[in-house]
């Protein structure tokens, strides 16, 4: 049986609770995020395999509040039926992939697409040839294979959204449900290979607070700052995960080469 939170030196255990804290007060501020940033600090965790469940639990927690706020929540149900379906395939696909690695290579690649989605998310406006179907399909796949095995992803299906020239206020709703209930069907399809650590309950009993903490705070500073304060904040945002992302894979690379088999 696992032992988090108690294999996890106090100096760890306060970076991580930091990082969550930050991770869900930039989700409440934005109205994304999260887990982009809160699987920054599992490099913090001695294995991954409790921290992304954790990381999709408090998600889809989040998801909740956020589907709570109507001028928020809204959805385009044009298009979800098409994520969803494609989202759910993709995640069933990651909770085998996750089934199958082994910590070293699951930091390395959490490291990666951290960095990569993070690049993605800088892009303000996609290209129009983004807009397709196709290419939405194809990206709800990806991105339901990504959160299922690394709990990251968002940004890509998001750039998708942003393509086809959608109204702003609906793209945080429909994102709000592809995430939710890829998050739920996710941690499903984890449960069903094993692919869940028991140590994903010490987490959420310790650190639970300090998310919703931040959120909350996250909620307070929005109502408080206008839209381009908002905007610098997201960019702001997005970009200094980007450079966390890149140091964090010379680092896990670096220790992968560098440990001894």
């Amino acid at each position: 049986m696992s032992t988090f939170p108690q294999s996890i030196v106090p100096l760890s255990m306060i970076l991580f609770g930091g990082v969550t804290f930050i991770a869900a007060a930039f989700r409440g501020v934005t109205g994304f995020g999260y887990a982009l940033i809160a699987a920054l600090g599992l490099l913090f965790l001695p294995s991954p395999a409790a921290g992304i469940p954790f990381i999709l639990i408090s998600d889809l927690l989040l998801t909740f509040f956020l589907l709570l706020d109507r001028e928020q929540g809204r959805v385009d149900w044009a298009v979800s039926g098409l994520l969803l379906a494609m989202g759910f395939a993709g995640a069933l696909c990651g909770s085998l992939i996750a089934a199958g690695l082994d910590d070293e290579t699951a930091r390395v690649l959490v490291a990666v697409t951290i960095f990569v989605a993070a690049c993605v998310a800088l892009v303000r406006e996609p290209p129009p040839w983004l807009r397709h179907r196709a290419i939405g399909a194809g990206l709800a796949f990806v991105v339901g294979v990504l959160l299922a095995a690394f709990a990251v992803g968002g940004p890509l299906i998001a750039a998708w959204l942003l393509a086809g020239g959608r109204d702003r206020r609906t793209i945080k709703g429909t994102l709000a449900v592809f995430f939710g209930a890829v998050d739920a069907l996710s941690l499903a399809g984890r449960a069903m290979v094993g692919a869940i650590d028991p140590g994903v309950v010490g987490l959420l009993a310790t650190y639970m607070g300090p998310t919703l903490a931040g959120y909350a705070a996250g909620r307070l500073l929005s109502a408080r700052i206008g839209f381009d304060g908002w905007r610098r904040l997201a960019s702001g945002g997005l970009l200094a995960v980007a450079v966390a992302g890149l140091i964090q894979t010379a680092v896990t690379l670096g220790l992968s080469f560098t440990t001894p088999s």
